[in-house]
């Protein structure tokens, strides 16, 4: 870890490599202990702070190994990250570079530990930043993660309630979007089916997304999801997870 002190190109390598060989941060016998020892370099933050690709790298890291953080280490994150993407004065969005803004969104959204109230708040925020002409797809699998009725390892009980998505969807729903695979995606997250009664939207709700989703050929997959529970696939999860999980890793709901 000393090493990534000698050069950015150094730090950026081993912030990503790092990330990489530990995702998802359980599953292996000595996961807790290197995912704690990790940890400690938390409050430090990156050497080459001025570096836009080192910031970056340190919010991937922190994405892929945030299943093996606890509630409260995920909150100080969560605290971070909200300082960095507070609107300024005017409402005005933070002066980010586009990469590393995104790579927060993305670390936020994978945090399933957070409490419901700062989920809605930040996924508020976030569908807010959304553009019908022009929004990036790593935000909508943001938001489709924020909003999530299935949780790759988090408790149910963290799962935002269908009162506070449901007024998301009629939001989308209401608007034209110039690229619609993305939207469909993130609704599909939304209001999958899952044979819980407290957490599954109610009807009339699905089908509005269903007669959205019909016209499109690719939505076919997504349309199943919605008119039945179907358990996530290890293709699924890894979809959710925003990249490959090692092998023999499988997510599982606490």
């Amino acid at each position: 870890a000393a090493s990534r002190k000698q050069s950015i190109e150094h730090e950026s390598r081993w912030l990503n490599l790092t990330g990489f060989c530990l995702r998802p941060g359980f599953g292996d016998a000595l996961d807790e202990h290197r995912t704690q020892k990790l940890w400690k370099s938390f409050h430090d933050g990156p050497f080459h702070t001025k570096n836009v690709q080192v910031r970056s790298e340190w919010w991937v890291l922190w994405r892929r190994i945030s299943g093996g953080l606890s509630a409260s280490q995920q909150h100080q994150i969560f605290l971070k990250i909200s300082v960095l993407l507070k609107p300024g004065k005017g409402g005005k969005k933070p002066n980010l570079a586009p990469q590393e803004e995104m790579e927060l969104w993305m670390t936020l959204a994978n945090l399933e530990r957070l409490s419901t109230e700062d989920k809605a708040a930040r996924g508020k925020q976030l569908l807010k930043n959304l553009h019908p002409k022009k929004s990036r797809p790593q935000h909508w699998w943001s938001l489709s993660r924020i909003g999530a009725r299935e949780p790759l390892y988090g408790p149910i009980d963290r799962v935002l309630s269908p009162k506070i998505v449901t007024a998301w969807i009629k939001t989308i729903l209401s608007q034209t979007w110039k690229k619609p695979q993305p939207v469909g995606m993130a609704l599909t997250q939304m209001a999958r089916l899952t044979g819980d009664r407290k957490r599954d939207l109610d009807p009339e709700v699905i089908q509005d997304i269903i007669d959205w989703l019909g016209p499109h050929e690719w939505a076919v997959s997504h349309i199943r999801v919605l008119r039945e529970v179907v358990p996530l696939a290890h293709l699924e999860e890894t979809q959710m997870f925003g990249e490959s999980l090692p092998s023999g890793i499988h997510l599982r709901v606490e």
